[in-house]
Order: structure tokens, then sequence, then C-alpha cells
């Protein structure tokens, strides 16, 4: 019971420092920009790695600096027997040149997930609080490469999902449209 109080603290202090760290980017917005791709990866729920194909889509409010706060929003699809769905969305701090960006922030995600534990398999429905870091770089112009790491606290104790942790990790190609809003 303590460890689950532990997790939830964590990510409570997660959320408070992405806060803070949002509330020092300067309010006026020098562009906008507009990101999506695919990205295939895998995903750890339970004991069994399982790929994912996840589209995703950003929103970037870029400011007279390099930093930039983002919302960013990922479909993961999980094929297989049961199909799965994880979609997670997240709010990040980032730092940009112009041709890569790293970002880190927290994270939210509601999964339906067929998972398999020690013992039993079982489908788990829910909402899963977490982290998220991404780096994309851009090597084309408006063409580019995303990786992202998503690190998740699943709730409740369960028998299929040992640990409560879900963690996946995907690369794939990024395309950004810059607005202006001059």
């Amino acid at each position: 019971m303590g460890h689950g109080l532990t997790a939830k603290t964590r990510v409570l202090v997660l959320c408070g420092c992405a806060c803070a760290l949002v509330r020092s980017v300067p309010a006026p917005a020098h562009a906008l920009e507009f990101s999506g791709g695919v990205s295939v990866g895998g995903i750890q729920v339970g004991i069994e790695p399982r790929l994912a194909v996840s589209p995703f889509a950003g929103w970037l409010w870029r400011s007279e600096g390099d930093f930039r706060l983002e919302a960013h929003n990922m479909l993961s699809i999980v094929p297989g027997a049961g199909v799965g769905i994880y979609d997670r969305t997240a709010v990040t701090l980032g730092y940009a040149t112009k041709t890569t960006t790293v970002s880190l922030g927290p994270s939210l995600a509601i999964y339906s997930m067929p998972v398999c534990g020690a013992v039993i398999c079982d489908r788990v429905v829910g909402v899963a609080p977490g982290g998220r870091a991404q780096s994309d770089w851009y090597f084309a112009g408006p063409l580019g490469v995303s990786t992202s790491v998503h690190v998740d606290w699943a709730g409740g104790s369960s028998r299929v999902l040992p640990g409560s942790l879900v963690v996946m990790v995907t690369t794939g190609p990024v395309w950004r449209i810059e607005v202006n809003p001059r």
C-alpha cells in the first residue's frame, strides 16, 4: 500500500515541477508549429514486450528564445490476438535549435490492453499518469526523425500488471509545419 502512495507522490512532484517550468516560459508566442508522424516501437506492459504502431501529433508554441511549450498526443495500437489501444497526452517544456528539439514533461494515458502476467492473461483498462521525453532531429527541412520514451504508472493492484509500470520506446518519421502568428 505504501508503494502506491510513493508513486503517486512522485507523479505529483513531477507535475508540480513541470507547472513551475511552464510558468517560466515567456508568454508571447513567436511561432506555432504543428508536427505529426507515425512511430514504431516496443511497449512493455506486464511480462511480455509487444510491438506498437503509434500515430502522433503535436502542437508547439515557440517563444522569443529557444524554449517552447508543447502539447502532444500519441495513440498506440498494439496488434495481436486482442488488439490493444494506449492513448497518451503530454504537456512538455522543450528546447529547440534549427535542426533539433528535446522535450520533457508529464503525461496522462488512457488504455485498454490485453496483458499477460506471470499467472493469468486478462484485458486491463484504466488511466495512468506518467512522464515523457522526446527528441526530434530534422535533416531535410520539415522532415525528420522522432524518438520518444514514455514511462507510466498504471494504478491499482493487479496480478496481470506486476509493478504497475508501463514503458514504451518508439521512433519514426516526423513532419512539421510552422505558422507565424504575425
